[in-house]
């Protein structure tokens, strides 16, 4: 069976290089079909309980506001859509009125992987709500695809290790994936006076043949020294575990996790 991929489409910018991600994927992934899920938030999410009524005229005016959204995006769906298909993949158009972080939950739990873009420092709530939910609430890996023009990913990977379940799922994510590399990197990371990393068993296992880097992790921010070294040796896909702090559904994240999806300007594809 060759898989379904579910991609998030928010704005009309960004639109293009999930979509060409998502076709990346498809190829690996034996022609996997590709969902492409648009929500159309309702006009009574978009009011705080500390602001006015809801009348009438502002629901109108935000529901017309909502569909030019999602009229655009499927714009630029079918233009992808017209040449993909003619290539043998498999598309379909998915939009819905709702709140994203649950239909990210209900429709993510029914993908093989989930693609949708990194936020930025200007967007709102909802961009935060819809990473947190698939990263944490789907049990499914994420492909997380920087803002900017689509790029070619997989032929370089580098892998963020830590010995813990996270990162193995994340290496498994890769593997099941059937992403074919040409070279992989390690990166371990290892505190002052403690033991030095080793190749990863998993990877061991699976007959991967990579390269071990170990980086010190010092006072300053290892989540630049991560992307710094991955950049270093020409990555264009970095796997790593995602991690958060609380149990809580909050947006509260690991220190490296966070730095990622606040600086990584490559594809990361996530597990927690």
């Amino acid at each position: 069976m060759p898989g379904l991929i579910l991609t998030l489409l928010e704005r009309p910018d960004t639109a293009p290089g999930l979509l060409a991600a998502s076709e990346r994927l498809s190829e690996v992934m034996s022609g996997a079909r590709i969902d492409v899920l648009v929500v159309r938030m309702p006009p009574e999410a978009t009011i705080l309980p500390s602001e006015e009524v809801l009348t009438t005229r502002q629901a109108t005016r935000i529901r017309e506001r909502e569909q030019e959204r999602a009229a655009a995006l499927q714009a630029a769906f079918d233009r992808w859509a017209a040449r993909t298909r003619s290539e043998g993949i498999s598309t379909k158009w998915c939009e819905i009125e709702g709140l994203v972080d649950s239909a990210v939950r209900e429709w993510g739990v029914r993908a093989d992987i989930i693609v949708l873009r990194r936020p930025t420092d200007h967007d709102h709530l909802p961009a935060q709500q819809e990473l947190h939910m698939a990263l944490f609430e789907t049990d499914r890996p994420v492909l997380v695809v920087p803002p900017g023009p689509a790029v070619p990913f997989g032929s370089r990977v580098a892998i963020a290790w830590r010995d813990d379940r996270p990162a193995t799922r994340a290496v498994l994510s890769a593997l099941r994936s059937r992403i074919p590399p040409e070279r992989v990197f390690v990166l371990a990371g290892v505190r002052e006076g403690a033991a030095r990393p080793t190749m990863p068993e998993i990877l061991l296992e699976h007959g991967i043949e990579a390269e071990l880097h170990v980086l010190t992790i010092g006072s300053g921010v290892f989540g630049e020294t991560l992307l710094a070294k991955a950049h270093t040796l020409g990555a264009d896909l970095l796997v790593m575990g995602a991690y958060r702090h609380s149990p809580m559904r909050e947006l509260v994240l690991g220190g490296v996790t966070r730095f990622m999806l606040g600086h990584a300007d490559l594809p990361i594809l996530m597990r927690h």
